[in-house]
């Protein structure tokens, strides 16, 4: 179904003019004849649709009269279906933008209840491969290795591995819950890089608000840990990331202007990637940036 030609906001300002226009004209015709000067009105719109001319016959003063009664007639019959049509439009614009409204929040609480459950679904797999002293393989769950206490080496030389079919490679700088050989998921990477992007694609779309991404600050301070972004990086490229890093910065911003998010400024403060920092808008910049203190 194609597009209207107009804005929405265009035809709600004409229709809005219109219905003004026409309820000022109805007043001043219902002036006129409370007051009684619906005869001295008339004579004047007679006068500016036919002006008088001299020694006219009797047939040109009743066509004159005839004409200018009927535009007249038509005028107000045309004003007031104008009048009818633009508050029915209204009307019903309202009831439809009403029903949108319902219907956008429906689908907002939908959305927000599908990506907690995607991303619980994504954290709670066994997208981790460790291995035992004795050289014996084991799956973790992914959650496991997304706190501080397992941290991520700065990048990756993109040197697969294949465990069961799934693509894995080798991410652990330090860590006290599995080997430093343990092996990610990189297809767990992409199922949480296409988190990512849906909540950015929602954002631009106007299904999701900019408070509401606040909702997921958690989930998305996890791949702002120190390295992990570059590790990231490696693995996607930078372009890949440009969601991911417009979130960040705008749950830093919005976090500012609705006094919330403070524990994910906290956390890029304390363990961010400098890399991740770099790339935030200036004013995301200045509200992560270490406070300084005034001496007393």
């Amino acid at each position: 179904m194609g597009e209207s030609m107009f804005p929405e906001w265009i035809l709600r300002w004409i229709a809005l003019s219109l219905l003004g226009f026409v309820t000022f004209v109805f007043i001043l015709l219902g002036a006129a004849v409370l007051s009684g000067l619906t005869n001295e009105l008339f004579l004047n719109f007679l006068d500016l649709t036919w002006p008088p001319q001299e020694a006219l016959t009797e047939f040109e003063i009743e066509s004159r009269r005839d004409l200018s009664f009927s535009i007249l007639n038509y005028g107000i019959t045309a004003l007031g279906t104008a009048w009818v049509a633009s508050f029915a439009y209204l009307v019903v614009m309202r009831n439809q933008q009403k029903q949108a409204e319902q219907q956008l929040s429906l689908e907002r609480l939908k959305l927000t209840t599908d990506l907690d459950m995607q991303i619980l679904d994504i954290l709670e797999s066994e997208a981790v491969v460790d291995f035992a002293a004795d050289g014996s393989l084991t799956r973790v769950r992914l959650v496991t290795v997304l706190d501080r206490n397992t941290e991520w080496r700065p990048g990756t030389d993109r040197n697969w591995k294949y465990r069961d079919g799934d693509r894995t490679v080798p991410f652990v700088q330090t860590s006290t819950v599995v080997s430093k050989d343990a092996e990610v998921s990189v297809t767990a990477l992409h199922h949480y890089i296409a988190w990512v992007r849906r909540i950015a694609r929602a954002t631009e779309t106007g299904v999701l608000m900019e408070k509401d991404i606040l909702l997921f600050w958690r989930w998305i301070v996890i791949g702002c840990y120190r390295n992990r972004y570059t590790f990231l990086r490696d693995i996607f490229y930078k372009d890949d990331l440009d969601d991911f890093v417009r979130l960040a910065d705008q749950i830093v911003r919005t976090g500012r202007t609705h006094g919330s998010g403070q524990d994910f400024v906290k956390y890029l403060r304390g363990i961010g990637d400098p890399d991740l920092i770099a790339l935030l808008s200036d004013e995301a910049k200045a509200i992560v940036a270490p406070e300084t203190v005034t001496p007393a």
